[in-house]
């Protein structure tokens, strides 16, 4: 057990830590909105740049349609949270803005260099196959149009080697990008894998910290935390809150008669009928079980115990070695409390006082206190 519970909290503080840590789509986001920010003050800082230095108004357009965009996706992203609509805005509004680079500036000063920042924009922000089909629709796009302007542009300086350059170049880029991006997608998906195998871990041991191994009950330190929050939920609602300890009868002669894989499975039984009537059912050790029943008033909270106590009588457990009956029986000791004061030692004791009473009045019936 104890064991158990030192690979429980040291599971529990691994994930913790890793709660901590930014998972892929967090990291995508924060790389989608560095880009955004970037683009966005790029571009508005060209604005006067082309408006009068340069004195290119097809270059203004470009800058106010790419800033604009970007802002867009900048407020999808932070204010909206949307993350798909901003990497597909961030996208569409870089895409159209290189190829109207392209297609109006024909290779001038250096205007082809921003085609290289595309796929890794596209990869990073949609991911390696979106953005590895994005990426490959823009250079075909931007292949043909510098094709057309062989022995054109640049003052007829743009040749078959600087366009075989260029395409070999992008190639290498779009390569590089979509192999990291796509490892780096594989490693967290593994990383996600083994997170989720972790918490159904962390989860089982959970259940496994606070529940008897042989009944699947809770067991008596589930009981102690949860007793103070259901006593004074209960009372601060204006319910009516109940305790019980029950003690299977004449238990012992049971095991020695009919071995102890038998009473084994007699103590199964009495738990299956825990989880079919009381919500907070306990085994506390050996034969000794516990309940936690609350309803609106006593009245209700009675009539839930006695059911369950009649379920015991239906089911008839043989038992030659009881002197009561000749099947299996229970006492069963409760104390119902409305007083907010009291403590769980002080309600355990009244209903161990009421089980106590119970088998001395001859068992197999319920007392109580």
């Amino acid at each position: 057990m104890v064991k158990r519970q030192k690979m429980f909290e040291e599971l529990s503080r691994k994930l913790m830590h890793e709660e901590t840590c930014h998972s892929f789509i967090e990291v995508r986001t924060v790389l989608l909105k560095s880009m955004l920010f970037i683009t966005a003050s790029f571009a508005i800082i060209l604005i006067p740049v082309n408006l009068f230095i340069a004195k290119n108004h097809t270059l203004v357009a470009i800058d106010l349609f790419v800033g604009l965009f970007a802002l867009i996706a900048l407020y999808q992203l932070q204010w909206k949270k949307n993350y798909i609509l901003a990497s597909y805005i961030g996208v569409l509004a870089v895409f159209i803005t290189y190829c109207s680079v392209v297609y109006f500036q024909h290779g001038k000063d250096f205007s082809l260099v921003w085609t290289y920042f595309f796929a890794p924009f596209a990869i990073i922000t949609l991911g390696a196959r979106r953005g590895l089909f994005i990426s490959t629709v823009f250079l075909v796009i931007i292949f043909i149009m510098t094709y057309v302007g062989i022995e054109t542009w640049q003052d007829k300086t743009w040749t078959s080697l600087s366009f075989l350059r260029f395409i070999l170049a992008h190639i290498a880029m779009l390569y590089i990008m979509y192999a990291t991006v796509e490892s780096n997608e594989k490693a967290f998906a593994k990383i996600e894998l083994l997170r989720e195998h972790e918490k159904g871990q962390l989860k089982l041991f959970e259940k496994l910290s606070i529940t008897d191994p042989l009944t699947s009950l809770y067991n008596r330190r589930f009981l102690k935390d949860i007793f103070p929050e259901q006593f004074q939920h209960t009372l601060e609602h204006k319910g009516c809150f109940a305790f019980f300890l029950l003690d299977i009868d004449y238990f012992k002669p049971y095991n020695d008669t009919y071995g102890h894989r038998q009473g084994d499975e007699v103590l199964k039984e009495i738990a299956d009928l825990f989880h079919e009537h009381i919500k907070y059912g306990f085994r506390i050790g050996g034969d000794e079980f516990a309940g936690i029943v609350t309803g609106e008033n006593e009245e209700a909270v009675r009539e839930i115990i006695e059911e369950f106590y009649h379920a015991i009588q239906t089911v008839k457990i043989e038992n030659v070695k009881s002197p009561l009956v000749p099947y299996i029986t229970c006492s069963i000791g409760v104390h119902i409390s409305t007083k907010k004061e009291l403590t769980f030692e002080d309600i355990y004791q009244f209903a161990d006082t009421a089980l106590y009473k119970a088998k001395a009045l001859g068992r197999n019936q319920i007392v109580y206190l």
